[in-house]
């Protein structure tokens, strides 16, 4: 393993270039058209509308800033041991992470789904190991630092479980001329159910109420889709997409309200003495 400060500023340039060359596919900037152009070749029931896609732009943000903000925890003039361990713990398992992001998105736009959806795949369970790494369960104390590690990553995760979805709902489009209407609709909708319980329990689990958040998000995106073209068929997920936002919305409202009473519980602990016994 590196030295951590070799390693924080390897993650930082590797999330910069990497979140740069998604932004230059998704604006068309290297080629006439951008990923989700592809995307829209592929109408399904869970693809979210294109405005949704900005969440990247907040991801990109977020995970800049945090990758950055663990460079500086490394550097001598303001070295932090809590941000070095992160850092050794997380190893280059951040570097495989964005490799496989970069690899997924470039599959995509190039309209070799099956594969992207591999990498896709690659790239949360990377990014679940270094939450489980980090212990990003216990990261709910007020510090800014841990704050936006927190949310870079939790908004990361969510995302990327909710991408896989509708990935996958475009490889049933695919297939749908074989598999047919009915079954079309109905895998959509068991596709939409996993997504939504994973998401769910894992934003509970964990503490994040970015994971859920995200689910709000990414349905809302796949509501409007859905509303304003919607597919030639008799079937409608619009409901489902409702109750989908609806718990994506109280799970957010509850897991933050389960963060502030830990953080105060945290706090409460740290100013306390010890015991004598």
């Amino acid at each position: 393993m590196a030295a951590p400060k070799t390693l924080s500023f390897l993650n930082l340039v590797m999330v910069a270039l990497n979140f740069l060359w998604i932004a230059c596919l998704e604006n068309g900037l290297l080629f006439s058209f951008s990923f989700t152009d592809t995307i829209a070749f592929y109408p399904s029931y869970l693809t979210p509308a294109k405005f949704a896609y900005q969440i990247w732009n907040f991801i990109a943000f977020n995970m800049v800033l945090a990758t950055y903000m663990m460079y500086v925890g490394t550097q001598k003039n303001s070295l932090n041991e809590n941000v070095v361990k992160k850092v050794q713990k997380i190893d280059y398992l951040l570097i495989l992470n964005q490799m496989a992001l970069g690899l997924s998105m470039t599959l995509k736009h190039n309209d070799y789904f099956y594969w992207s959806l591999l990498y896709s795949i690659i790239c949360l369970v990377s990014v679940m190991l270094i939450n489980k790494r980090i212990q990003i369960q216990r990261l709910t104390t007020n510090s800014f630092t841990r704050y936006f590690i927190r949310l870079g990553f939790g908004v990361f995760t969510g995302w990327l479980m909710f991408v896989i979805g509708f990935n996958f709902a475009v490889i049933l489009v695919k297939l749908s001329p074989s598999i047919g209407d009915p079954l079309f609709f109905y895998l959509n909708l068991l596709a939409l159910a996993i997504t939504c319980a994973c998401m769910l329990a894992y934003s509970y689990y964990n503490y994040l109420p970015s994971v859920s958040a995200v689910l709000a998000w990414g349905s809302y995106g796949a509501y409007v889709e859905n509303k304003q073209d919607p597919l030639p068929t008799q079937y409608d997920i619009l409901p489902f997409l409702i109750i989908s936002m609806i718990l994506g919305l109280i799970f957010t409202a509850f897991n933050y309200y389960r963060c502030t009473v830990r953080r105060k519980l945290l706090t409460v602990t740290m100013q306390e003495p010890p015991s004598i016994t």
